[in-house]
C-alpha cells in the first residue's frame, strides 16, 4: 500500500510522537500498526500542499536578541526530536538532505559545494543596490542575467579572513546536508566601477534613498585591498524563487501549511549546535537564514536556507572575534553578577585564553581551550537548548565522516595566500573534531548499521571506528518477539553477552516471527552507553529488514 504525501507526513508525526513518549505502555496503547510496509520513511514530503502568497517576515537584530535572551521562546518539552523516522534518522526534506550519507565524494566535488558555476567574474558589473541591513559592510551588483549579487569584503587589517570563512562555511554546511546558497570569491575594482542610475539603499526605518558613490567608497574604506589594488569579496548568488524572510529556531511558520514540526524539535536544527561548535559559528541564528518559495514539479513550497558564514573560524566583521565569542552569551546574567559582586575581580574563564601567533587571515580560532559542552552562540538558540544526546550523536556521526583530506579540501576553497593559514585551520579543526567525537559519539550507545542475517545479529560501533571509545567493551543482547499490532514485547531466552565485532544468532524460537527486537546495552563503558538501544527487524521474504532503531532508551521489564 502506498500513501499520499500528506499521509506519509501524518505517519511520520504519529511515529515520532509515540517514540517521544519512550515507554512500552505508550506503544501498547496504539490502535494502528507500529511499523507500516514502507518504513523507514526516507523522505519527508513537506511540499505536499501548494502554498499561496506568503508574507515577507524578517526579525530585527534587536528583537531577535531580546526575545532569545530574555523571553526564552519555544516549548520547554524535553522530548525526542519529532521529525526523525523509525530508524532514528532525519529524512530528506525542504530543510535537510542526506547528501553524502553513503560516503564523502572527491575533494573537488566536496569543495564545490552548492556552486553551479566554475567561477565568477564581475568585471564591469554595475553597482545596483546598497546593503543597508546587517553588520557586514557590502553592496549588490547586477549581473548580465539581471540578478543581484551581494558583495561582502574583508576587514581592512585581515585580508582573506571573512571571505574565506564565508566560502569555507558554505561548503561545510552543504556537505553536512543543509540547503545553502552559492558563494563565489571575486575581485572588485574600486577605482573603475559604475552605478545604475536608479540604485538605492535602505536606511533606518526601511526608508530608501538614492545610493551615492560616498556610500560605496565608505564600504571600501573599511575593506582590505589586494596587492593588485582591487578588493577581494564574496559574491552571493541567491537561488531562484521568492524570498519571504528568515526562519526561526522555534515554533512553526503560520502561513506555511507544510511546516508542522516545531522547529525546536527538528533534529537538524537541534544538532546544528554540534556543527556550529566545530566551526565556531557563533552567529548561527535565525536571522542568518532565508526561506524561499520555490516552484518544482508544478508546486510552490518553501525551502529553508542557511547563509552568512563570514564569522566562522574566529573571523569577525571588522576584526578578529574577541575571546568571548563561542564561550559566553552576549548577555550572561550569572557572569555579570559575579563581576559586579567582586568589583571586577572575578576573571571570566575565557579571558585567559591565549591564541597562537597566526597570519592576519586567520581569526580567533583555537582548540586547546575548546570544550564542546561549554561552547555557546552569541545568544541562546531555542533548538540548540533542546538538543538531546541522540541529536548530538546524529550530528557527531556526520562529523566523523570528515577525515583530514576532506577537511583540507574544504579549507582549500578559502584560497589562503599564506599556506600557514590553511595548515593552522585544518589542524585546529581536526583537534576540535576529536573533542567533539569523544563527547558526543559516546553520549548514547554508538550502535550503527545493524544487520540480521543467516550468520546472526551484528552492528558497528562508530565511536570505536573513530578511535574515541573505551578500549574494551562487552555488549548485552536481549531478544524479544514484537507484536506490530499492539506494540507488545515478549522476552525470549537469556541475555547474551558478546564482545566487540562478534555476532549473536537469532534464537530459534523467533525464526518464524514477523517482527523481532534486539535490545542492546554495553557493560564497562561510558554512562551514555548503558541505556539500551532497541533494534527492530521485520521479516522480508527469507531475510530480515531493519525497520526500527531507538537510542538512549529505558530498559524493558526483565532486561
Amino acid at each position: 500500500m502506498r500513501f499520499s504525501a500528506f499521509a506519509l507526513r501524518t505517519r511520520l508525526v504519529a511515529a515520532a510522537a509515540v517514540l517521544a513518549l519512550g515507554t512500552l505502555a505508550a506503544a501498547e496503547q496504539r490502535t494502528a500498526p507500529f511499523f507500516r510496509s514502507d518504513d523507514p520513511l526516507l523522505v519527508d514530503h513537506d511540499n505536499a500542499v501548494d502554498v499561496g502568497e506568503m508574507e515577507d517576515r524578517d526579525d530585527s537584530d534587536i528583537y531577535d536578541f531580546v526575545e532569545s535572551t530574555f523571553l526564552k521562546p519555544g516549548t520547554r518539552d524535553d522530548i525526542r526530536a519529532l521529525n526523525v523516522n523509525t530508524i532514528d534518522e532525519v529524512p530528506d526534506s525542504s530543510w535537510f538532505t542526506n547528501r553524502y550519507a553513503a560516503g564523502l565524494p572527491s575533494g573537488d566535488v566536496l569543495a564545490r559545494g552548492p556552486d553551479t558555476l566554475p567561477s565568477l567574474d564581475i568585471t564591469g558589473w554595475p553597482v545596483a543596490e546598497g546593503k543597508g541591513e546587517g553588520a557586514t559592510p557590502g553592496f549588490r551588483v547586477r549581473g548580465p542575467d539581471g540578478r543581484h549579487y551581494q558583495l561582502k569584503f574583508d576587514p581592512a587589517a585581515h585580508l582573506e579572513m571573512a571571505t574565506a570563512a564565508e566560502v569555507i562555511g558554505t561548503a561545510f554546511y552543504h556537505a553536512f546536508g543543509y540547503h545553502v546558497v552559492e558563494q563565489y570569491l571575486v575581485e572588485f575594482d574600486g577605482g573603475a566601477y559604475t552605478m545604475l542610475p536608479d540604485a538605492t539603499i535602505s536606511v533606518q526605518g526601511g526608508r530608501k534613498r538614492p545610493l551615492t558613490r560616498a556610500d560605496i567608497d565608505g564600504v571600501l574604506a573599511l575593506s582590505a585591498k589586494l596587492p593588485n589594488g582591487r578588493y577581494r569579496a564574496v559574491a552571493r548568488r541567491m537561488p531562484p524563487g521568492d524570498g519571504i524572510g528568515s526562519f526561526r529556531y522555534y515554533g512553526t511558520r503560520p502561513d506555511d501549511p507544510n511546516d508542522i514540526f516545531p522547529h525546536e524539535h527538528r533534529r537538524e536544527l537541534r544538532g546544528a549546535r554540534v556543527f556550529a561548535a566545530w566551526l565556531d559559528h557563533d552567529d548561527s541564528r535565525g536571522l542568518n537564514s532565508k526561506d524561499i518559495v520555490v516552484s518544482e514539479g508544478g508546486r510552490r513550497f518553501v525551502r529553508h536556507f542557511m547563509y552568512d558564514f563570514n564569522s566562522l573560524l574566529g573571523a569577525g566583521t571588522h576584526a578578529r572575534q574577541t575571546a568571548r565569542h563561542g564561550n559566553e552569551y552576549q548577555f550572561d546574567a550569572d557572569a555579570a553578577l559575579k563581576t559586579l559582586l567582586t568589583f571586577g575581580l572575578y576573571v571570566r574563564p575565557w579571558a585567559t585564553i591565549e591564541y597562537p601567533d597566526v597570519p592576519p587571515s586567520v581569526g580567533s580560532f583555537e582548540s586547546r581551550y575548546f570544550d564542546p559542552l561549554e561552547w555557546k552562540p552569541n545568544y541562546p538558540i531555542p533548538a540548540y537548548d533542546r538538543m538531546r544526546p541522540e541529536d548530538a550523536f546524529w550530528a557527531a556521526r556526520i562529523i566523523a565522516r570528515f577525515d583530514e583530506p576532506a577537511v583540507r579540501a574544504l579549507v582549500g576553497k578559502g584560497r589562503y595566500s599564506d599556506p600557514r593559514a590553511a595548515d593552522y585551520i585544518v589542524r585546529t579543526l581536526m583537534e576540535r573534531r576529536e573533542k567533539i567525537l569523544r563527547v558526543w559519539l559516546n553520549g548514547v550507545l554508538p550502535l550503527v548499521d545493524p544487520v540480521l542475517d543467516a550468520s546472526g545479529f551484528a552492528f558497528r560501533n562508530v565511536a570505536m571506528d573513530a578511535g574515541v571509545s573505551p578500549p574494551a567493551v562487552a555488549y548485552d543482547v536481549a531478544w524479544y518477539a514484537f507484536d506490530n499490532a499492539s506494540g507488545a514485547h515478549r522476552r525470549v531466552g537469556d541475555i547474551v553477552r558478546i564482545g566487540h565485532g562478534q555476532r549473536t544468532p537469532l534464537p530459534a524460537s523467533l525464526a518464524n516471527e514477523a517482527f523481532v527486537m534486539a535490545a542492546v546495552a554495553a557493560d564497562g563503558a561510558d554512562e551514555g552507553w548503558r541505556k539500551p538501544a532497541r533494534v527492530y527487524f521485520r521479516r522480508d521474504g527469507s531475510g530480515w529488514k531493519l525497520v526500527g532503531l531507538e537510542r538512549h532508551h529505558a530498559a524493558l521489564p526483565g532486561q
